[in-house]
């Protein structure tokens, strides 16, 4: 995985190589290729890219994606976290994922409503 021209990741068979700090990237990856981010901020927007080859080291395919962060809610009261535990003093808001796709970009915006 790349983000703009910089490797973030590698994942190999079932093992993670990592070229950023885990810090700076916030990220991991799941065996099935795809890429996670933890924390989403602003400065995460930008252009993504995944080359996947087969098991025998052979190109199999490339993909660019291109991640835009409009907004992120910073109240504390926000839904980071599902937990199971009923230790809550009351109850957390269900947030609202908006998804839009325009040539090839997808616009992803996450809002809590009280």
């Amino acid at each position: 995985w790349l983000r703009g021209r910089k490797r973030l990741l590698q994942l190999k068979d079932k093992k993670v190589k990592y070229y950023v700090k885990k810090e700076q990237c916030r990220c991991k990856v799941f065996l099935n290729g795809t890429l996670h981010i933890e924390q989403v901020a602003k400065e995460d927007s930008g252009k993504y890219s995944v080359t996947v080859y087969q098991q025998d080291g052979k190109f199999e395919a490339e993909e660019d994606t291109m991640l835009i962060i409009q907004k992120v809610f910073t109240r504390r009261n926000h839904l980071r976290h599902a937990c199971p535990f009923s230790s809550f003093s009351e109850p957390v808001p269900q947030p609202i994922l908006s998804v839009e796709c325009m040539n090839k970009t997808v616009f992803v915006t996450c809002e809590v409503k009280q």
